[in-house]
């Protein structure tokens, strides 16, 4: 049986043709008529479809030409490779209408943000009628009889419809049109240190009251300004665009969280590592329980980490309006990222003994450095032992060398050279009275001392530092099972 994939029904008619013709001719046979029975009835489809004698006849032959190739649903020159034909940049074209788009969108902010400062600050006059003319000061209104219709709406204006000019462009429009803009959240805008702690933040909605005292103020008595649904427009973006830059966004601050814990875990991971070593080999230097609190800590890491990740990972996917394929493909980088770090460290971290077998393991261990004690007491013993022979042996050497000397003096025969063994250190039997209440290992313990002490008096430093280390760790073996015995 044949399972090679093809991607369109010519593909597949044509592969059978060339490697399974001699197969089974009668299978080919209805794979032919199959496809021409598709072919035609996608054919008397599509001329029901297309009015006899049209406009454009030319159209339909192109349409049914094209629908006999693109039968399988995949029109077969996709494959094919195909020569690049000319191609321009539109670059040079593009940046010119962008710049002048974004100058003029940021001169006309900082136009905005000007006259509302001079239309809030402390300078402006109370009364309306005073206040009005202060405002035509800092922005000339459009004459009334120039504008017969509202620049919003494009409603005429009649006796119940009303003109009213925008405190910040002089543009006309209907009362239905106008947007009232709070001093509070025009300070806001026009100071970047004001601090909003009022209510409401922003635009607030038209009343239905037609008077001019409306465009002061509020039904509450706040004062505001009437401006143009343009100006709301520009101002409103201005504000989302400085909210944007003092807040992070949300995948930023989740990150954020999430390396401050991995910072944490590779913080606490080396102690840790060190600590369950030492437990596990039997030593003392560390306790169980702080082993076992910096294992919930790390733990607890990894769980945050985890979680931290699988919200990046799945954030905006469930809204309405998904985020792009960049940010996508940064969302599942992360996640990929803590889960390797969590494979790297979670999933490696030594377990900690119980209680009961780290005092077996403690024991083992005990009994490992009481033996090698022993042994390097044995050892000593032995040094010393055979210290003494070659003492002696060499005692003996130069009586026998001094006895030659004086035969060959006697005889006037030339002295021959003096040959003398190689002399390595041993330290002597240190000569104590141990009392029978002493602990054997306090009584190891001085004799250790005393071999220090003739080891720096021969100027013997190396072996003066390995009998340092023995004696401490014969000390640590000492406090140890005082403390557990106690």
């Amino acid at each position: 049986m044949c399972m090679k994939d093809m991607g369109t029904v010519f593909q597949l008619q044509q592969h059978f043709e060339d490697a399974h013709s001699n197969e089974d001719k009668d299978v080919l046979d209805q794979l032919k008529g199959l496809f021409g029975k598709a072919k035609r009835k996608l054919l008397s489809i599509k001329k029901e479809d297309t009015p006899q004698g049209g406009p454009y006849p030319e159209q339909a032959s192109v349409a049914s030409v094209s629908v006999t190739v693109d039968v399988g649903g995949i029109d077969p020159t996709l494959w094919e490779p195909q020569e690049i034909g000319a191609i321009r940049s539109h670059t040079d074209f593009f940046k010119p209408i962008r710049d002048a788009r974004i100058d003029r969108y940021v001169v006309e902010t900082n136009k905005l943000l000007i006259r509302l400062d001079k239309l809030i600050g402390p300078n402006v006059p109370t009364d309306a009628g005073r206040r009005k003319n202060y405002e035509k000061k800092v922005v000339l209104w459009a004459p009334d009889q120039h504008v017969n219709i509202c620049m919003t709406c494009g409603k005429g204006f009649t006796l119940t419809r009303r003109r009213h000019h925008c405190r910040l462009c002089g543009g006309i429009m209907c009362n239905k049109c106008s947007q009232f803009l709070p001093f509070t959240y025009a300070k806001k805008l026009t100071s970047p240190a004001f601090n909003l702690n009022q209510e409401p933040s922003g635009f607030i909605k038209r009343s239905s009251s037609n008077s001019s005292l409306n465009s002061m103020m509020t039904p509450e008595g706040d004062p505001h300004l009437r401006t143009c649904l343009h100006c709301r427009q520009v101002l409103e973006k201005r504000d989302q665009q400085v909210e944007q830059r003092k807040s992070k966004p949300v995948i930023v601050q989740f990150y954020e969280k999430m390396k401050f814990c991995m910072d944490e875990a590779e913080q606490f991971l080396p102690s840790y590592i060190q600590m369950a070593e030492s437990l596990s080999s039997g030593e003392a230097t560390y306790s169980l329980q702080e082993a076992q609190t910096l294992r919930t800590k790390l733990v607890r890491l990894f769980e945050s980490i985890d979680v931290l990740s699988k919200r990046i990972a799945q954030l905006g996917l469930n809204d309405e309006e998904l985020p792009g394929a960049k940010a996508v493909q940064l969302q599942k980088s992360i996640r990929v990222q803590a889960s390797n770090f969590l494979q790297e460290n979670m999933l490696g971290l030594s377990k900690l003994p119980t209680e009961e077998q780290l005092q077996r393991l403690q024991d083992v261990h005990r009994a490992k450095v009481q033996k090698r004690i022993a042994l390097e007491r044995h050892a000593a013993m032995e040094a010393q032992k055979i210290e003494r022979q070659q003492q002696e042996e060499l005692k003996r050497h130069e009586e026998r060398t001094h006895q030659s000397r004086e035969a060959l003096l006697q005889r006037e025969v030339p002295k021959p050279a003096l040959r003398v063994p190689n002399k390595g250190w041993k330290p002597t039997e240190v000569n104590f009275q141990p009392n029978d209440a002493d602990d054997p290992m306090v009584q190891q313990m001085n004799i250790i001392r005393g071999y220090v002490k003739q080891a720096r008096d021969a100027q013997r430093w190396d072996e003066v530092k390995m009998l340092e280390e023995n004696l401490k760790e014969l000390q640590r073996e000492y406090w140890s099972q005082n403390k557990s015995q106690n």
